[in-house]
């Protein structure tokens, strides 16, 4: 049987079976039949490549966010290079287009063509066309909601509120290291001479990253003591100034301690970060101009100061003039009354030495007297109380020997009567002590079995016995063998007779 019919019969007369082949190719045939034409597809700007610009095909994802704030829907979206050409699409990917470019997270409506891939059975959409009027009414939608919030807080003000400095010195720069922003902003300051030392913090200045980056700029700044911050970039289209319409953003700059200066865009551009800063400039160099514009005028003012101060030294001196003779008699006068002062001066200080002199003389007498009788009065103490010393020193010694004579004479007693207990001195005496074969004394008869080992210690020596009845084991026997008669004496086995006291 062929493989063909093999393949029917398992199947069955009744069942269709197609290849994934034709499976997709359905589906592609389906999908064209449902989207005839192009679709205009809303959705949130999802894994654009940050090098999209330079790309020739660039795929991405269009996302639907739910209530969650999470993406419940997703379809995958391509933008072909001859698509690109076809329709000038590259303007929303370059930034050629004054108003509008396509970013991650921003939400956007384009017009696509629905495509199936039978190949891969992959759907996605090719876009061939872009409504900018959308996204731009979306962002001014968001930063309508944005302004009512900082309004609401009283956000909108607070840092213009902060009183600026009369010579802002010490600025910290927020701006993106190496841009033109940054050379314009330092050309400006460096050009004035004056002495700025500027702080750079580098950031983003547009994409994702932009708000995070500028508002931890804005933090370490504003704690490292800088007189003003300024957040600078070039120009671009609303779409790439849109970063800077942020809320979180606009709340780090109206909350930041010292007051903030924005150069964001162009001229004709606004964002809701200029309407929170203390001041708004269009551009970096009008930023730096600004800066040197206060320290000019605290320039001018300090100059005026000095001048009005010249002038009225001047004016002092002219009215003085005047008054020089008045000053030169009352200058004579001075002097007449400063040398009779000093007469009186020289007489009273002579009188003064001589009451010092007399009074130095007597107290020195009364000096000489006190210590005389203070002499006496030590020596007599001194001797008293070695007398006394000597005296409370016997004393001692024998209230000490007393109890010492005492506790010897006990201690004698207890010696002697020490030795009177000594077991040796018992064993001398002809008395013997009795062990049991754990070393203990025997004091009783009672406890003694035969078969027991004892150890009798005497004074020269020890034996060793065994016994061979005990006390009640046995009964003496008389003369018949009955019993009654005197008791035997327990025999050892060394045959030696051992007496039991």
């Amino acid at each position: 049987m062929t493989e063909e019919r093999l393949f029917a019969a398992e199947v069955g007369p009744d069942r269709v079976v197609r290849t994934v082949r034709q499976i997709n190719e359905d589906i592609s045939a389906a999908i064209e039949r449902s989207f005839p034409g192009t679709v205009w597809v809303r959705g949130e700007v999802q894994r654009l490549p940050a090098d999209a610009a330079r790309r020739t095909h660039i795929y991405f994802e269009l996302h639907e966010t739910g209530g969650s704030g999470a993406a419940e829907y997703q379809i995958s979206t391509s933008l072909m290079g001859w698509d690109r050409q076809r329709f000038g699409l590259g303007r929303y990917l370059d930034g050629t287009d004054p108003d509008f470019q396509i970013a991650n997270q921003m939400e956007v409506c384009l017009e696509c063509k629905v495509d199936f891939y039978a190949k891969f059975g992959k759907m996605s959409l090719k876009v061939v066309g872009v409504d900018k009027n959308f996204a731009l009414g979306r962002l001014e939608a968001r930063r309508r909601e944005i302004l009512a919030f900082l309004k609401e807080n009283d956000l909108l003000e607070k840092n213009a509120r902060l009183e600026f400095p009369e010579l802002p010195l010490r600025v910290g720069l927020i701006t993106s290291p190496g841009s033109a922003a940054e050379r314009d902003f330092m050309t400006g300051l460096e050009a004035s001479g004056w002495g700025f030392r500027v702080t750079l913090q580098g950031a983003k200045m547009q994409g994702e990253q932009t708000q995070p980056e500028v508002i931890k700029a804005l933090k370490k700044l504003g704690a490292a003591g800088m007189d003003v911050v300024v957040i600078t970039r070039g120009g671009g289209s609303r779409a790439d100034l849109s970063w800077f319409d942020q809320r979180d953003l606009a709340v780090a700059i109206a909350e930041c301690p010292v007051p903030v200066i924005s150069a964001i865009g162009h001229e004709v551009d606004t964002s809701i970060a200029d309407l929170v800063a203390h001041q708004a400039c269009k551009t970096p160099t009008a930023a730096a101009e600004f800066l040197v514009e206060i320290v000019d005028e605290a320039s001018a003012r300090l100059e005026n100061a000095a001048e009005r101060l010249f002038e009225v030294a001047t004016e002092l001196l002219e009215s003085s003039r005047d008054r020089i003779d008045v000053t030169d008699r009352l200058v004579r006068a001075a002097e007449g009354v400063r040398l009779r002062a000093r007469v009186r001066y020289q007489s009273a200080a002579g009188r003064l030495q001589d009451r010092v002199s007399r009074r130095l003389v007597s107290g020195r007498n009364t000096l000489a007297e006190l210590r005389s009788r203070l002499g006496a009065a030590v020596v007599q103490r001194t001797s008293t109380a070695r007398e006394k010393q000597v005296s409370l020193a016997g004393r001692l010694v024998r209230e000490a020997r007393r109890p010492i004579a005492v506790q010897n004479a006990r201690l004698t007693s207890l010696a002697a009567q020490a030795r009177l207990l000594d077991p040796e001195t018992l064993l001398a005496r002809g008395y013997t002590i009795t062990l049991d074969g754990k070393g203990r004394v025997i004091t009783r008869s009672a406890g003694i079995a035969a078969g027991d080992t004892l150890d009798t210690r005497f004074a020269d020596g020890q034996v060793r016995s065994l016994v061979q009845a005990g006390p009640k084991d046995s009964k003496p026997k008389s003369k018949d063998g009955k019993g009654g008669g005197k008791k035997d004496k327990p025999q050892a086995d060394t045959g030696q007779e051992s007496l039991f006291r």
